[in-house]
């Protein structure tokens, strides 16, 4: 039997301080009420809040990905492209370079020869992707530049979704893989599983943008796959206790000490290559990269749904 590929999912509560522009227009809750800027406002294209009480309110950015405002907002932020590097899942030193590269080049580009030719393959091919996604499961997809966490307790963090689908409460957010296999892309074959070092990217997406479920498409020359990935608040709270110590007990007093001129006490903050919880980290990932579903493939043009 064939089913559609886009079953229903689980309500979430609005979340205030994660508005898609682009999407939403007006909507009511018992303590927020949010209406397109009609109105004077001081806030200039973004949108007019009343509430019971006030909220902490980190705006998005509705602009293009890859801008030059883009960038300046994911400077100072741990983005979840880099979560699972900042968990210690890779082998070497990938973790100390990242904290070397958030501590003295923030503004620099440390991406291998190898991870920019991977990277270069995604953006080329994501457009076209999304556009398959479109067509294989009739959704609209809405963009939205950077996204942020509405408490300000959680402003460290930031998430630039490939698409965000439908609106709050029961909404989602597309995330787009190309897969560069290993130099080869033009023989690249869609996922039959989904791989367990993308769940911190997922579920940090979705905590940051306080939706459910994140649509994880894999896209190749040769066929694509889809997989349903939801939120799981046990496993967040896990891997956030590790990120947490990451930016503040190793980033963040790294840059105070070397804006004070004592760069051997910022260095002597580089963390070791893994933590002591990423070994459950991976297991856990491993577990919930399992239970993605499988909602769809596409070989050779043709597209097989699953219930």
């Amino acid at each position: 039997m064939t089913h559609a590929c886009f079953p229903s999912s689980r309500a979430l509560p609005l979340k205030t301080g994660y508005y898609p522009t682009r999407l939403l227009q007006t909507r009511v809750t018992t303590t927020l009420i949010v209406t397109s800027s009609s109105s004077s406002s001081s806030l200039p294209q973004q949108l007019l809040l009343r509430c019971s009480s006030p909220p902490v309110v980190n705006p998005p950015f509705d602009g293009p990905q890859r801008s030059s405002e883009w960038f300046a907002l994911r400077r100072d932020k741990l983005t979840t492209s880099t979560f699972s590097t900042a968990l210690g899942f890779w082998k070497g030193n990938r973790r100390s370079e990242l904290w070397h590269q958030k501590v003295f080049s923030p503004d620099a580009d440390t991406i291998s020869s190898t991870g920019r030719a991977a990277m270069e393959w995604g953006v080329d091919n994501e457009a076209a992707a999304i556009e398959r996604y479109r067509s294989i499961t009739g959704r609209e997809v809405g963009t939205l530049g950077f996204a942020m966490h509405a408490d300000a307790s959680f402003a460290w963090m930031g998430a630039s979704p490939d698409g965000v689908l439908g609106r709050q409460p029961e909404g989602g957010i597309l995330e787009v893989k190309c897969p560069f296999n290993k130099g080869r892309p033009e023989l690249g074959l869609p996922w039959r599983a989904v791989p367990y070092y993308y769940m911190p990217q997922v579920q940090g997406q979705m905590e940051i943008m306080d939706r459910d479920w994140v649509d994880l498409y894999c896209w190749t020359p040769n066929g694509s796959s889809l997989f349903r990935v939801f939120r799981e608040k046990e496993y967040w709270e896990l891997m956030h206790a590790v990120l947490r110590e990451f930016w503040w007990e190793n980033v963040l007093p790294a840059r105070e000490a070397l804006a004070a001129g004592r760069e051997a006490a910022a260095r002597a903050l580089e963390p070791e290559p893994g933590h002591e919880l990423t070994g459950l980290v991976v297991a856990r990932s491993q577990k919930l990269a399992a239970a993605a579903r499988l909602l769809c493939k596409e070989v050779a043009g043709h597209v097989e749904f699953f219930g």
